[in-house]
């Protein structure tokens, strides 16, 4: 698979996920007439062509907050995913709450492997398509979910969730794929904070797993993004308003974290990522691993495959070698891609990072 920019779709039919912001109007909330409205969106060039068909709403506050649009309940994601041409659905959480996702069938015989993707920071599984292409012409089904609060899945937005909720999100989609193919060899794949999602299962459920894949995992920050001027700048929010939304996704950092320029573009103008998150954000995706060192580390027993490029300035690669060192896994391979930054999927060694991926579930 060569390596191909990032571009943004032209259509929403032709989207994996909206390529632009679009809003209809809900006459409970609003006395507007119940028709399309194109919601201002200052970085796009032109409006996108839709249907007139009723989504949920994002108001101009949760977008001006760098917010994807509230999703109340199942009826809401499947209305926003109806343009969507991925097979999805919803499954429900132990605490009753929605969560979409995405799934992408093999198109060889199914080799009795599946992944389970878990996005990256303010993220969701519309993107992750990329690591469905690669895998699924080698036998592997792919899921991708949601996580609660993000993309199209239930959950207020701002907040990630206890890591007893966020471990009984993904084990429902664990159980939901053990139901329908209760032979299934089942890995979670994390990207960054998905790998905080997936640490935090995993320390007490491996058993129901065949097997981890972390790109670019999370544990810490790498320490040159604390001394910027921009997170200096920010700092006070953590002690005086730690759930606001100050620290920015989609400008210099991003720019800076990835190899494909067309991806940073495509990240910034998606509706249904966060451009902003706060303080309490961050300290919720740590909260998934905290104390990793003592309480996860040594009691992962199961094959792990550890990727990180070593241009990542964002996350810290001397904990990747701690957690290293620390695992009790019978079977970690930590493999470094010297001229790889951030995101792992998005950069020309792409193709080459998803194709040792894929033979790594594939072995016996």
């Amino acid at each position: 698979m060569a390596f191909q920019p990032y571009r943004q779709p032209r259509t929403v039919r032709e989207a994996q996920w909206p390529s632009q912001v679009t809003v209809v109007c809900d006459a409970r909330k609003f006395s507007w007439p119940r028709k399309l409205v194109a919601c201002y969106n200052p970085r796009a060039s032109r409006l996108p062509a839709v249907q007139s068909q009723f989504i949920s709403m994002a108001t101009s506050v949760q977008l001006s907050a760098g917010r994807p649009p509230q999703v109340d309940c199942a009826d809401d994601a499947h209305r926003l995913g109806e343009p969507i041409g991925d097979q999805h659905g919803t499954v429900t959480s132990d605490d009753g709450t929605c969560l979409f996702y995405r799934y992408w069938p093999a198109t060889e015989v199914w080799s009795g492997r599946v992944a389970i993707v878990l996005h990256g920071i303010g993220y969701h599984s519309g993107p992750y398509k990329v690591i469905a292409d690669a895998l699924n012409p080698r036998g592997i089904d792919v899921y991708a979910l949601d996580a609660r609060g993000h993309g199209l899945s239930c959950g207020p937005r701002g907040y990630l969730g206890t890591p007893a909720q966020v471990a009984a999100d993904v084990s429902s989609m664990v159980h939901l794929i053990k139901q329908a193919r209760p032979s299934a060899n089942v890995f979670l794949l994390g990207d960054s904070m998905g790998c905080n999602y997936a640490l935090n299962y995993t320390r007490h459920n491996g058993n129901s797993l065949a097997g981890l894949v972390l790109l670019a995992p999370a544990f810490y920050v790498d320490k040159s993004q604390l001394f910027r001027m921009q997170s200096l700048m920010e700092m006070p929010y953590l002690f005086l308003a730690h759930r606001k939304p100050v620290i920015d996704l989609v400008g210099e950092r991003l720019q800076e974290s990835t190899g494909d320029p067309g991806f940073a573009t495509a990240r910034a103008t998606d509706p249904l990522a966060y451009s902003k998150v706060s303080f309490g954000y961050i300290l919720d995706v740590q909260r998934l691993i905290w104390n990793w060192k003592q309480e996860i580390a040594p009691r992962l027993r199961l094959p792990i495959l550890m990727i990180k490029g070593g241009k990542d300035n964002v996350v810290s690669q001397k904990d990747c070698e701690t957690f290293e060192r620390l695992s009790a896994s019978p079977d970690l391979r930590f493999q470094l891609y010297p001229e790889v930054r951030h995101t792992t999927l998005w950069d020309p060694q792409t193709p080459e990072i998803l194709s040792q991926v894929g033979s790594w579930i594939l072995e016996d």
